[in-house]
Parts: structure tokens; C-alpha cells; sequence
């Protein structure tokens, strides 16, 4: 087997905030539409997924505006560890897909590169301090990105005529 070298252009992220509901519950979620027509997928075939379990509520599940800053803090320091992980050859491993809110649930989203890198920044962040909320990850190998894809469909429901 050899090893092959691709030139990725990872495009600038750009943000799109849906409202929209799972279940039978509201979700907010901001998703990274510059994604949507990537066309190198392949590099990225890893699907991880970072839960914080919300603990302070309002109405239908929802973080009350502390607890939702609490866990804008706690995920941008999981989200430093995960998107601060560097290939063999320096390249950006992960990428960003979508950050949602429902059902006491903040849920982080990306594709992953090398998950052994990942995951070794990880156990990494789980392991060197008390967390305030308790958190947990899990990564799959989905060539074909079928849980971002997911996510991605949430904008057919945008067009005028779905």
C-alpha cells in the first residue's frame, strides 16, 4: 500500500443558524454551510461527536442563559483541543460541521482526519482537569459523511420550494 498526498482546500468557514426542531423538541444549531460542496470529503472520513450534558434549564429542554454561556466556555476549549490537532505534514485535521442545543444536550460536531490524533487530544482534555459539566465523545468512520450529511439536509427545508 502507498501512501498518497492530496492538497486539500479547506474553504473559510461560514455560519448559518438554524432553528428547527428534533423530536419533538426546539434545537438551535449553527452549522458550517461552507461545507456543504466540499469536494474532498474523502480526507475527512472520521465523524466525531462532543456531548456536554446541560443541567440548568428553562422551557423544552433549553440551557438558561448562564448554563449556556457555561457551555460556549466548555466547548470552545474541547473545540481548541479538537481543531488544534496537526497532521503528519501539518495539515489541519479536523474540521468544523455544526455546534447544537436541545434536549439539555450542546452537541459538537466535525469530520476528523487521523482519529488517532483526535482522540489523544481527547482523553487528553477529559483527563487534566475537573470539568464543570460532564462530557463525552464518540468517532466514527463514515467515508461518506452520512451524520454531517444529515445535518446538511437541514437546508433543503430552507429552499422556497421543499
Amino acid at each position: 500500500m502507498t501512501d498518497r498526498e492530496v492538497r486539500v482546500i479547506v474553504p473559510e468557514p461560514h455560519y448559518t443558524l438554524l432553528d428547527t426542531t428534533r423530536g419533538e423538541l426546539p434545537e438551535v444549531i449553527v452549522v458550517n454551510d461552507s461545507l456543504l460542496a466540499f469536494s474532498t470529503r474523502e480526507v475527512f472520513p472520521w465523524h466525531l461527536r462532543v456531548t456536554f450534558d446541560a443541567r440548568k434549564l428553562i422551557e423544552n429542554g433549553m440551557p438558561s442563559p448562564e448554563e449556556s454561556a457555561l457551555l460556549f466556555a466548555l466547548g470552545d476549549e474541547v473545540e481548541a483541543a479538537i481543531l488544534g490537532g496537526r497532521t503528519r505534514l501539518d495539515a489541519q485535521n479536523a474540521l468544523f460541521i455544526a455546534r447544537s442545543t436541545w434536549n439539555a444536550t450542546r452537541e459538537l460536531r466535525y469530520q476528523i482526519h487521523d482519529p488517532e490524533i483526535t482522540h489523544a487530544a481527547l482523553q487528553e482534555s477529559l483527563t487534566k482537569k475537573e470539568w464543570a459539566r460532564p462530557w463525552d465523545y464518540e468517532m466514527k468512520y463514515e467515508k461518506d459523511w452520512a451524520s454531517a450529511q444529515e445535518i446538511f439536509n437541514l437546508f433543503e427545508l430552507l429552499r422556497p420550494d421543499a
